[in-house]
């Protein structure tokens, strides 16, 4: 096999190896979603506010690769359901910070209920380890 024939072949590996980390990415998202009405934004969007605290608009359509008005749109559904609430910052009051209410971070627990502490422990090292090699290779 040439040198250009071998690349070739790397090349469809390395595409078919993302192309199912990221459907069974998905397939895990839509397992922890399986009974509610949220999109995988949405979910995505509440674990990022649990883990940051608070985001506006502009962190959520950077974060997303959405224009700012999708951002929007995506938190009026949210703050809708009573899951995220907009508080403008005392230092400047046009800045306004989306955060998690205590509804929102119920859900998010309530997401992980049918996982055991031992299967979230598993789940937690396998995608520290993905992380670690998904660094390795962007550095």
């Amino acid at each position: 096999m040439s040198a250009e024939e071998e690349k070739t072949m790397a090349i469809h590996q390395v595409m078919d190896r993302m192309a199912a980390v990221q459907h069974k990415s998905q397939a895990f998202v839509d397992r922890i979603n399986r009974q509610e009405s949220l999109t995988q934004n949405q979910i995505m969007l509440l674990f990022q506010l649990r883990l940051t605290g608070k985001l506006n608009i502009t962190d959520i359509s950077e974060r997303f690769v959405i224009t700012p008005g999708a951002a929007s749109s995506m938190c009026d559904r949210l703050e809708e359901a009573a899951l995220i609430e907009r508080v403008r910052t005392k230092e400047d009051r046009r800045v306004v910070n989306i955060i998690l209410t205590e509804q929102g971070e119920r859900r998010i627990l309530d997401l992980f209920d049918r996982f055991a502490t031992a299967e979230l422990d598993k789940i937690a090292d396998t995608l520290s380890k993905i992380q670690i090699l998904m660094d390795e290779i962007i550095e």
